[in-house]
């Protein structure tokens, strides 16, 4: 087995540890001699890089768990990048992946780091024709960035199903026609997430909209009426919801603040 360490310029606090080889029981001592060269009064996020390894014993593995509980201790982690599917295989049948996070490659993991430790929002930006069928894997990426995020269940799930409602009803009450285009703005960060949801909007339909959007306490929101409906339910799921409708088009802003209990994200 041979392990490489290299440090990371741009973020002083990781370190990466590059496996080759097996980490069978005869590496346990060169896997403990690299844990005890890394500084862990400085280097508290350490990525095992996992892509060149053939096989992992279940003492190796002890060995990472150790290691991982005294980064723990020190507001840090251990967590594997590039695992293949015989690893991971392995990792699963020992129950270690209920114990480790594991990312496709180092950037991954690196940008997870980065995200738990500054606060500072992530902004994507994306435009998708104006067509039903598209809508689904739109909410699917959503609620994707929501867990990648740390957000929990219960959030993400409410936020792929705020996002399905938006984007449908864009589609459903904004101008048809192959050069329409829905626009998408995700702004999130560790304790909210925010959507802006654009779309051009349909002059026939323009009215129509505008009296949705001021109901009274008379109105009743019949079976066909969707859009009404929709801004009912977004409304319940999200924290603040705002609708500006126009000639030009249609903005609707939601933002959902993270749900945290006892310190855990639902």
């Amino acid at each position: 087995m041979i392990v490489d360490i290299k440090e990371v310029a741009a973020t002083p606090e990781a370190v990466i540890l590059q496996f080759s080889g097996e980490l069978d029981f005869e590496s346990i001592k060169s896997l403990v001699d690299a844990f005890k060269k890394i500084d862990t009064s400085s280097r508290k996020y350490a990525i095992a890089e996992v892509g060149k390894i053939s096989m992992i014993s279940s003492a190796a593995l002890g060995e990472f768990m150790g290691f991982r509980k005294t980064l723990l201790e020190k507001d840090g982690d251990l967590v594997f990048a590039a695992m293949n599917m015989d690893i991971r295989a392995k990792f699963t049948s020992m129950g270690a992946t209920k114990i480790f996070r594991i990312f496709n490659d180092v950037r991954s993991a690196l940008n997870a780091f980065k995200w738990q430790q500054g606060l500072a929002p992530e902004v994507i930006n994306l435009t998708f024709p104006a067509n039903l069928h598209l809508v689904p894997p739109v909410r699917q990426l959503a609620s994707r960035i929501a867990k990648q995020k740390g957000y929990g269940n219960k959030d993400s799930f409410r936020i792929e199903t705020i996002i399905d409602e938006i984007c449908n009803n864009a589609i459903e009450h904004g101008k048809k026609g192959e050069d329409q285009n829905i626009s998408v703005k995700i702004d999130i960060d560790q304790k909210q997430i925010e959507f802006d949801v654009i779309n051009t909007s349909d002059p026939e339909k323009l009215e129509t909209l505008k009296a949705l959007l001021k109901p009274t306490h008379e109105q009743k929101i019949h079976s066909e009426e969707k859009r009404g409906r929709g801004l009912s339910l977004i409304k319940m799921l999200s924290d603040e919801l705002s609708v500006d409708c126009s000639e030009k088009g249609t903005v609707v802003h939601v933002k959902k603040v993270r749900e945290v209990k006892n310190g855990i994200s639902n």
